[in-house]
């Protein structure tokens, strides 16, 4: 019997490329506009019968007029092709304008100054700059298309306006760090960013903003990564030939004057000659027509209601020069250069179905539930409302453009058409769409209105008025434990979890660990003894195999996050809560010890939970969700009630401390309490010692 060993630990093998990048200053927790609520529709070949969910039957093949058959693809591969050379090109126009921008260190500099300050589209900023406009002959003009250049130019806009930012808080950072070697020596040893450094450079922020502190802490981070890494690079490996750790140097007694002295050299040299930042590149696959108006055929996209299939619309992009489509269609406003896709609008449907199930749970007695299928069903509604009137204010756009360079003007048909569009502008319109490539699956992203108060009103007349406040912990044990407050000592709680979808994600990452170690040995080896040569078979299976498990785990994720977010709206919701307060993790870092409940409180599902209350409240008509975030320091381990310190104990009867036990127990209350429903009940009592609590921020 052969005996198999591990060679090293899992948790080593996960690799990680964050080192060699530079994070944006806006990251993965950003505030979402609380004006528009971003749907989905996937993208579909033009002659592909689109599959409807829950009719049972699957997409049947059909034959183009060009002789290609699909089948259960959603785009044919000469349709990827298209779209894939039109986000190249997309791509390159916008690194194209970031070369020529950052070519010039201090004119990159006063350019992102000046957007900061401009309040509107900042592509209007980069449309004056001679060397940035298009052409039709020059660099731009055959890359992109003038209309395209626009969102071009917004996009290079937003990275410029990010990258400035960022360059600010470094150099504010260089600044606090140059005068006082006791930071620098705690920023690079301690595991943690110091919390008062951090405040020490928001502090330096002119204009506050919600995010402050946690921009702050990407600009700590950043630096202490360069500086670890210099620190390894420039001393010598030891006599097991790997580098020591910044922390471990820093306290070695040989090397910690030398090291010392390396930083503080270092430190002053940037500050002097300034920080060795990168050049931003964009690399992602989407084309944002943000700086698109919704009423001119120029724009790059058009839809289209298709009159044969019911619910289904036609989408029309306009490619970029030298990208010619497939289709010659007399009803595209750009002729030759245009790729015809199509998508399902689900919306009528899904508010249909939603009112056959209020009906249903109300004949059962369920007023609550109802009340949630009613709102959903106006929401759809609402929202199938904004996208025809999108698509109708861009066709009357056109015909009275088209009345209008008659040589025999229609008056009176001009002056009809020009009423029918301002009609239509007062109504409530979507915003310019989003378009994104994932592999083989293109998914269009429309943005829309909020409902209004009229639709809340009608909608959820037996809610009241909201004025109460809730504090929500990230247990152990459970997703989300919510405490709401009712009048002076009473408290709601629900503990919300979906532990059986848990047991499966977690089966899947214990499977996903085992493929990645065996990818990683199988890599290592075949690189040791063919180096250069690509992975043979075996190997780019076994890849394929964990990409597909990690798939699953994302589909998980999605599914998880979005019932237990659903679920903690609507408990506040019911309970007139207008304020929640969830504890701030996105700088959790766990303790030696706690291995998987660490895993589980970091890098877990909980941002995304955060982003799906935020998101269902701003539908349900709460500024910015309606959401805080407070500092969860010493909330698991305060008396909610008398404030003195407890511990965790492993049950209801117990005094013996436990790390991790489900109950906390407060020697001078002489009570038991569960330790998440007292975290969570001291969680919204956090903002009590600094009133000036504002949505979205950190107290």
């Amino acid at each position: 019997m052969t005996k198999t060993s591990r060679r090293r630990s899992r948790e080593q093998i996960v690799s990680s490329d964050e080192g060699l990048k530079q994070f944006t200053m806006d990251g993965n927790y950003r505030c979402p506009s609380s004006t528009f609520l971003s749907q989905k529709f996937d993208l579909n070949s033009y002659h592909r019968v689109v599959a409807r969910k829950g009719t049972g039957k699957s997409p049947a093949k059909s034959i183009s007029s060009l002789g290609f058959s699909h089948t259960g693809r959603k785009c044919s591969d000469l349709d990827l092709s298209v779209l894939g050379q039109s986000f190249r090109n997309y791509r390159i126009a916008v690194n194209l304008v970031l070369e020529r921008v950052f070519s010039n260190q201090s004119y990159a500099y006063e350019l992102g100054r000046e957007i900061s300050e401009y309040h509107g589209m900042m592509n209007v900023i980069l449309k004056k700059e001679n060397h940035l406009k298009w052409g039709t002959n020059n660099d731009f003009g055959k890359l992109v298309h003038e209309r395209m250049h626009r969102s071009v130019l917004e996009t290079a806009a937003r990275i410029i306006h990010s990258d400035y930012t960022r360059r600010k808080l470094v150099n504010s950072l260089l600044e606090i760090l140059v005068v006082d070697d006791e930071h620098t020596r705690r920023l690079v040893i301690n595991k943690r960013i110091p919390s008062d450094i951090v405040r020490l450079l928001k502090d330096t922020i002119a204009i506050k903003a919600a995010g402050d502190f946690h921009y702050a802490l990407s600009a700590c981070r950043q630096v202490r990564r360069v500086l670890r890494d210099e620190l390894s690079k420039s001393f010598p490996l030891q006599e097991n030939r790997m580098k020591l750790r910044a922390h471990e140097l820093l306290k070695q007694s040989v090397l910690k004057n030398q090291a010392e002295g390396f930083i503080r050299n270092l430190i002053n040299n940037w500050h002097q000659s300034g920080f060795p930042f990168e050049i931003p590149v964009f690399q992602k696959d989407t084309i944002d027509y943000s700086a698109s108006t919704e009423n001119a055929t120029g724009q790059g996209y058009w839809f289209s209601p298709d009159p044969q299939r019911q619910d289904e619309i036609v989408l029309y992009i306009k490619t970029p020069p030298g990208v010619i489509g497939f289709e010659d269609d007399s009803h595209s406003p750009y002729r030759s250069h245009t790729l015809r896709l199509r998508f399902l609008n689900w919306f009528p449907r899904k508010a249909a179905r939603a009112r056959m199930m209020a009906e249903e749970v109300r004949f059962r007695g369920d007023l609550k539930r109802s009340v949630e299928l009613e709102f959903r069903a106006e929401k759809y509604d609402d929202m199938n409302q904004q996208l025809y009137n999108t698509i109708q204010i861009q066709h009357v756009t056109r015909e009275l453009a088209k009345e209008r360079a008659q040589p025999k003007k229609n008056v009176e048909r001009i002056d009809q058409l020009k009423a029918l569009k301002q009609r239509l502008k007062q109504s409530r319109t979507t915003a310019p769409p989003l378009i994104k490539l994932t592999g083989n699956r293109a998914t269009l992203i429309i943005p829309f209105m909020t409902p209004d108060e009229k639709i809340l009103s009608e909608t959820l007349p037996r809610i009241g008025k909201k004025s109460k406040k809730a504090g929500v912990d990230r247990g152990l044990r459970h997703s989300m434990v919510v405490s709401v407050k009712n009048g002076e000592n009473g408290y709601s709680e629900k503990m919300i979890g979906r532990q059986e979808l848990y047991e499966r994600r977690e089966h899947l990452r214990q499977k996903s660990r085992i493929l990645m170690s065996e990818v990683t040995l199988k890599r290592n080896n075949w690189e040791r003894k063919h180096q250069g040569l690509h992975p043979p078979a075996y190997i780019m299976k076994k890849e394929r195999e964990l990409e597909a498990v990690w798939q699953k785990v994302r589909r998980l994720d999605r599914e998880i996050s979005h019932q237990v977010a659903a679920e903690t709206v609507w408990f506040c919701e019911h309970r007139q809560v207008k304020t929640i307060f969830f504890e701030d993790l996105r700088s959790f870092q766990g303790k030696r010890g706690m291995r998987r409940h660490s895993w589980n409180l970091s890098a877990n599902l909980w941002g995304q939970m955060i982003e799906g209350v935020r998101y269902r409240r701003n539908t349900l008509g709460h500024r910015n969700g309606g959401i805080c975030m407070v500092n969860p320091a010493w909330t698991s381990q305060t008396c909610h009630v008398c404030g003195e310190r407890g511990v965790r104990v492993e049950n209801a009867t117990s005094i013996m401390e436990r790390k991790g036990g489900e109950y906390f127990h407060c020697s001078k209350c002489d009570e038991y309490f569960h330790a998440d429903v007292n975290a969570a009940r001291n969680i919204m009592h956090v903002q009590q010692s600094k009133p000036s609590v504002v949505l979205g921020r950190t107290t």
